[in-house]
Parts: C-alpha cells; structure tokens; sequence
C-alpha cells in the first residue's frame, strides 16, 4: 500500500467519548447591522430634526437585536461525532464506545518487538478462545492469567446484541502489540483487520462498525487491529526508511502476524478482510477517471472471492472500484505479510480492501457502510 501524507488519526465516529458541540456566532454581516458606537457623527452635534431622525432610525435597528443575540437553534450533528454511532443505528445497533479505548493516543505506545512469551502465551490463548466461544459467553477462566503474563487484559464486554472477549494491553504497557475481539456465540469463520490505524484516517472506525454491526447472521468470529501508528516503530522512523517494524501489514514477525497464523490454523475455512486507505494526489496522477478503492486478493490472479465482490463494490461506492492486477496495477497488497502467510492455507481466503479518502468518509454514512457489510460477508456459492 503506498503511503499517504498525514501524522494524525481520524476517529470519524469512534472516539474517546467525546462528541463536539456545534456552536453559533453572528457572521459578518450580522455584526454590521448592530448599530456602531464608533462610527459615524456623534447625536450631539446633529441639529433636532436630525437627532429625531436618527432616533427613529436607531429605533428600527434595534427591532432585530434579540434575534441575533438569541441562542441559535441546534444543528444537527454529523453521525461521525458521536461515538456511538454505528452502521445499522436504524437496526437499533450501536457499536459499543469501549471499541474507541483499543486505540492509545500515539504518544502513549513505545513499541517493542514481540517476545517469545507474548507467542507462547498466544499460541495458548488464541485457539482456546475460537473453541470455546461458540459455546459460551464466560471467558475460560485459566485464561485471564495467561494473558495477565505478558501484559495483557482478557475482557468480556457485553452489550445489547453479542459478548465479546477482548485482548488488549495493559495501560501502563502500551508497546503495539494489538488488539484481538472475539464474538462469542453464533458467528462466521470471517475476520475483520484493521493494520494502519492513525494513518490509514477512518479504517478503524468503518472496521469496528462492520464487525459491530454485520448483516443479519453474517457476524464475524475476530476483529483484529493494529495498536501503534505504522511509522512509529523506532524512534526518529520515517516512510523512507526499509524497515518499518510498527507495521503490522509487512512485519512477519509481530503478533498480529502469530494471530493470524494461529485463526488460519483453528478455523476450519476463514476468510480474512484487510482494511486500507489511500491518498489519492499519488494514485490518480496521470490518470483519467477516478479511482475510489481497489479490491485485491494479494496476488496477480485474484481468486473468486476478489472477484465477486469487485462488481457489486462497485455500485456501493461509486464507480472506480478496480480489480487487481486487471483493473490497475496499483495497491495489490502483493508485499503483505498476512497475504502471503494466508495463500498457505488452501482453506483459507485473503480480501485486500483499499479505499480512497472520499470513499472512507462516505463510509460514515449507515446505509453505506451497512451495504458494505452485506456485500464483504456474502457466502462465496460452491
């Protein structure tokens, strides 16, 4: 995925609990109309006709002033803002705020390579997890201390429509290391991955709505996400530098990776949907139409899953969805570590999902991102 140009995270409608508030100020020209202590002549030195005259005049100035200075009647606010917004609110489903607390500020992550304990300690948790939550919605008791080990809370979150159990570091050891959800209870063998949040602006709010929110009986078993900016790995890093071991996407090493590997082995057929944003000044130079995302399996013959969603993708986000490598030859995905670890398991399918800044924003609506989700989740025909 080629780079885009940003430093911050846009948290569309997940954030820290905070919603903004619409304020209102007189514009311009209502300021102007309000009568002037400083401009003009003074009364005093006007003649009596005058100074009735002005009178009057002041008179029906001031008629509009309560208006202007009355409280404006309040806007509607954006859905992104709230933090509770989700994809399918028309549903009555709401994507949980704790969802926003995976996310550290950037300056609050030291990252640190993946230990062999962390792989140790999930090569335990990980299948025991997959197995035992279609069965149950208590978190396997043993469990909670094997990830106490290395750092980690093992969390049951319930709200009105599922119980998840969650992985997340501890906040006094912030270090990158990701962020796991599972979905107890009825659920597909599909898993949502969000690699760049705070770079790739709005992935991590249109994944956690999808996994939130899915189609009626397409619930995703596994969420999964980065925890550290991608370029923040070492200190002073850079785009430009070779090696970037924050990034999840491309360092076969990190946990995220040992997450992925352990689903593909405890899962009998998973399929794995990859979330990515890019700038569109670079990918559109010197072309014609408009590209808006770019669907990839991340390899040069996409598979049917690539395929059949590549259409309908199409119609959902506006025209300029292209299949790699047929439609354009840019955003493959083919460098990407779980990419390559996945075409290793036959059983197992890759989508790798690239969208445009436009597009992203336009994924805050909920009829939109809801389309998404049935389109992504469809079962693939025999």
């Amino acid at each position: 995925m080629k780079p885009s140009r940003r430093t911050g995270s846009w948290r569309p409608f997940v954030a820290a609990g905070v919603v903004s508030v619409l304020g209102f100020a007189p514009g311009a020209d209502a300021q102007s109309a309000l009568p002037s202590e400083t401009s003009g002549t003074s009364p005093s030195a006007k003649t009596e006709p005058e100074a009735d005259a002005l009178a009057q005049k002041s008179q029906k100035l001031e008629v509009p002033r309560p208006a202007v200075s009355a409280k404006a009647p309040k806007q509607e606010r954006v859905p992104q803002e709230d933090p509770t917004v989700e994809p399918n609110a028309r549903k009555g489903c709401r994507v949980d705020a704790r969802f926003s607390g995976l996310w550290p500020r950037v300056d609050a992550v030291t990252f640190h390579p993946t230990t062999l304990e962390e792989r140790a300690a999930f090569a335990k948790l990980i299948p025991a997890l997959l197995a035992a939550a279609p069965k149950q919605k208590d978190v396997p008791p043993e469990l909670t201390n094997v990830a106490a080990s290395v750092g980690f809370f093992l969390e049951t979150w319930t709200t009105p429509r599922d119980t998840f159990w969650v992985l997340r570091e501890r906040p006094d050891g912030y270090h990158g290391a990701g962020a796991y959800v599972v979905r107890t209870g009825e659920a597909t063998e599909d898993v949502v991955q969000v690699p760049h949040p705070y770079f790739d602006i709005g992935t991590e709010d249109i994944g956690a709505g999808l996994f939130s929110c899915p189609p009626e009986g397409r619930a995703p078993r596994l969420f999964m996400t980065a925890t550290a900016h991608r370029y923040h790995g070492t200190p002073g890093e850079t785009p430009e530098d070779p090696e970037h071991p924050a990034d999840v996407a491309h360092n076969p090493e990190h946990l995220f990776q040992t997450v992925t590997d352990l689903t593909a082995r405890s899962l009998p057929a998973p399929r794995v949907v990859q979330l990515h944003g890019f700038g569109e000044s670079k990918v559109q130079k010197g072309r014609t139409e408009t590209l808006t995302a770019v669907v990839s399996d991340g390899s040069r013959t996409p598979g049917a899953w690539a395929r059949r969603v590549s259409a309908p993708l199409d119609e959902a986000l506006g025209r300029g969805v292209k299949l790699f490598p047929e439609g354009v030859q840019v955003l493959g995905g083919t460098q990407n570590a779980q990419a390559r670890l996945l075409q290793a398991y036959p059983q197992a399918l890759f989508l790798h999902l690239e969208m445009s800044s436009r597009t992203r924003k336009a994924l805050a609506r909920p009829a939109r991102l809801e389309r998404l989700g049935q389109i992504l989740f469809a079962p693939l025909e025999d």
